[in-house]
């Protein structure tokens, strides 16, 4: 009987030893820990306003490859399964992939105007960015109050260095006609409809070195996300830094998150946007941040907005999904984002800043000026 209850015993300490790596593989990855939420019953509803992610940032002195595709769509809310779900691939292989497809969209000015910094995510190994529209706005503001006022480079690495110029490859113009009086806020406010754009890289901000031939990049998914999916975060949150430190020592953070509800746009029944939690990366400069799912490694939204809280933990980031992003862009004549990348991307550049972009620029400035 003694002899059973020890090979019992050792049994349990075998097995707490394994609960013990685990728990701290996580902690290594998240840098926090990160406990899943109660169930929540949760529709598909209007979205509520929240603060834009962004970080402002101080004027400072004059001075052919293969491209990234969605999985199959899912066509339909998810519905609730036992199943198991294996991952495909490992947190740290997935947390290494989305880290080599992050960037960091540092817009600095001369006068005038805040800058800003965000993050944003290569979608296709020919240099697509995916960010939000809030921060995408300001390569429209290039020339607002002087001539090459404002100077966007596209960063990389941790801490991030400046790698890259880009041009706006597509923008939506609901987004402006919608938010464009926020630029001059205080504290910018919006749902997050809409609120993204397309960048393309189009050269390295050192002129003698080459681009390369294919950039590392994330696989898309639009299915629909699902309350209590595991989700990986990754951005280069600056909230807590001052605008010098952003631009010398700004450093990417990930974290693991659930989601927690889910938001419609208009009532529409689909998942628009989705809650994240409060985690380390619930900062400024976050928005256009990844938001990846853990069980293959793809992304399924960007991080675009969050309620306002004191403390990280407390506020509670939202994504908006991949699903609403290529409703919108069909919805506005793009046919969605395979469409939108399929082609010669120099021609779709130059064909919205010929035809579109003047008007967008207008908008923006109008508001600047408070018109």
């Amino acid at each position: 009987m003694e002899a059973a209850q020890n090979i019992v015993n050792a049994v349990l300490t075998a097995i707490g030893k394994v609960i013990g790596l685990i728990v701290l593989l996580g902690a290594l990855l998240t840098g926090a820990a990160t406990l899943p939420p109660q169930p929540v019953a949760t529709d598909s509803t209007n979205s509520p306003q929240a603060t834009t992610a962004e970080f402002p940032v101080a004027p400072k002195a004059a001075a052919k490859p293969t491209r990234g595709l969605f999985s199959e769509p899912v066509l339909s809310k998810p519905a609730t399964t036992t199943a198991p779900i294996i991952p495909t691939k490992s947190q740290e292989q997935i947390n290494i992939e989305t880290r080599a497809a992050l960037v960091n969209i540092l817009c600095t000015p001369q006068v005038g105007v805040n800058g800003i910094s965000g993050s944003g995510i290569i979608i296709d190994s020919r240099g697509v960015i995916l960010t939000n529209a809030h921060v995408g706005q300001y390569f429209l503001l290039r020339d607002y109050v002087i001539k090459d006022n404002i100077t966007c480079t596209v960063r990389i690495g941790s801490p991030a260095q400046e790698r890259y110029t880009a041009t706006l490859l597509y923008l939506p113009s609901a987004w402006v006609a919608e938010n464009a009086s926020q630029l001059a806020a205080v504290q910018a406010t919006g749902t997050g409809e809409n609120d993204y754009a397309f960048l393309l890289i189009t050269g390295r901000t050192d002129p003698l070195a080459a681009l390369p031939g294919s950039f590392d990049r994330l696989e898309m998914d639009r299915g629909y996300a699902d309350t209590g999916e595991q989700m990986l975060l990754a951005a280069y949150p600056a909230g807590f830094l001052g605008g010098e430190a952003v631009q010398k020592n700004l450093y990417i953070s990930s974290a693991i998150a659930y989601v927690t509800q889910l938001f419609s746009f208009g009532g529409n029944k689909k998942v628009d946007l989705f809650s994240i939690g409060g985690t380390v990366v619930s900062q400024s400069g976050s928005s256009g941040g990844a938001v990846v799912r853990l069980r293959d490694g793809k992304l399924a939204g960007i991080i675009t907005t969050s309620t306002t809280a004191a403390s990280t933990e407390n506020r509670d980031l939202r994504a908006v999904s991949l699903s609403h992003i290529d409703d919108s862009l069909a919805a506005h004549g793009q046919g969605g984002i395979i469409s939108l990348l399929s082609g010669d991307l120099s021609a779709k550049e130059a064909d919205f800043s010929a035809n579109l972009a003047p008007s967008l620029t207008a908008q923006l400035q109008a508001a600047l000026k408070g018109n």
